[in-house]
């Protein structure tokens, strides 16, 4: 992901979880659909905070695109920490950095990730343009 002229991505969100056991697969580590389910968890809360309801009405964030960089697996058990990140902001897109982190030592990184998000009016599932004040919060970053 691009960074601000900082160098380090502003933190939007964070959020501990208990891995569970049932995320596990064959394998013996958590399986790689659920790294989406804890960023998806994330994002979710964190619109929540902004007043965003996903009720399918009126306008709000749809999920493009996410690239995720599995660098370690998470096994079980393990608290984590997914965490996100503001990035660049377009006209009727944004970017969102991630990454889940050990919840009592951020410096195990199991992953990093960029999603890529369209806002949407949900009634004609077209792009509109990204509400001001979610511009102001991502250009701040």
């Amino acid at each position: 992901m691009s960074q601000p002229q900082s160098g380090t991505p502003r933190l939007l969100h964070s959020l501990k979880l208990q891995v569970r056991w049932g995320d596990m697969d064959s394998l013996g580590h958590v399986n790689n659909a659920e790294y989406l389910r804890y960023f998806e968890q994330s994002r979710i809360e964190w619109f929540g905070t902004q007043g965003v309801r996903f009720t399918g009405e009126g306008d709000g964030p749809l999920l493009l695109k996410g690239t995720i960089t599995w660098l370690r697996p998470i096994v079980y058990p393990c608290e984590i920490e997914v965490r996100l990140l503001a990035g660049p902001v377009g006209n009727t897109s944004f970017r969102m950095g991630g990454e889940i982190v050990n919840g009592r030592d951020a410096a195990e990184r199991f992953t990093e990730a960029e999603f890529v998000l369209v806002w949407t009016d949900r009634a004609t599932a077209k792009p509109v343009r990204v509400p001001d004040r979610f511009r102001a919060i991502f250009e701040s970053a």
